[in-house]
């Protein structure tokens, strides 16, 4: 398995790569129709709706530049679990709700390393199928000031989240476990950049990388 890793204060995050097929509709934008890919999600603690809200904005604005866009739907555990052609499966383990205050641990200063988040690979093939980690993910809260909001906690979680996914989508939709020497796609991040930087991004080649491998193999 191919391991990304997110570095902070001590802590890392680790995300993988991705997978074969993926046949996807098209979406309808303000500027036309685009490939869309369905995400499906499985949560084992649904977060807050506003935390959902920001993770699903940040993943799209970060892969508007591959032209690629998302489609999300909850998956539905009566029409089975695994990924096929068409789309991917992200399922968020752990406590994924962020209560008002603080919790046991969230504020001490994360140390070591912590996975955050990975893609599984068969045979040497990246699988649309990832999972991230939502108790390692809420490590990165410990980085708002101390007298934030409720709904600053959720807004932060939500930007977590969604940098950490557009990361395994990465893999995913360009079909590569490398990782690029600068933005999202490189093996190295800050994990308070997670929660607080204004905006992280993918280099051009990563974009565009994701954009053709795609339509590739619609």
């Amino acid at each position: 398995m191919s391991i990304f890793t997110f570095m902070a204060a001590g802590a890392c995050l680790l995300l993988c790569p991705a997978g074969p097929a993926l046949l996807a509709a098209e979406a309808a934008t303000d500027g036309g129709t685009h490939p869309a890919v369905a995400v499906f999600m499985d949560f084992d603690s649904k977060p807050g709706d506003a935390s959902v809200k920001v993770m699903k904005h940040e993943a799209e604005a970060l892969l508007k530049a591959s032209g690629v866009a998302l489609n999300w739907q909850m998956l539905d555990p009566s029409h089975g679990t695994n990924p096929a052609a068409g789309l991917v499966v992200v399922r968020f383990r752990g406590r994924c709700r962020v209560e008002a205050w603080p919790q046991p641990g969230e504020d001490e200063a994360p140390v070591g390393t912590h996975t955050l988040g990975f893609t599984h690979i068969s045979n040497g093939h990246v699988l649309p199928s990832s999972e991230i980690e939502c108790d390692q993910i809420r490590k990165a809260l410990q980085y708002l000031a101390p007298d934030s909001t409720p709904s600053e906690r959720q807004r932060a979680f939500g930007l977590a989240m969604g940098r950490v996914v557009a990361h395994e989508l990465y893999h995913i939709l360009a079909r590569t476990t490398s990782h690029a020497e600068e933005g999202l796609a490189r093996a190295t991040q800050s994990l308070r950049d997670l929660v607080t930087a204004p905006s992280m991004d993918f280099g051009p080649r990563d974009s565009q990388a994701m954009g053709q491998a795609f339509t590739a193999k619609r």
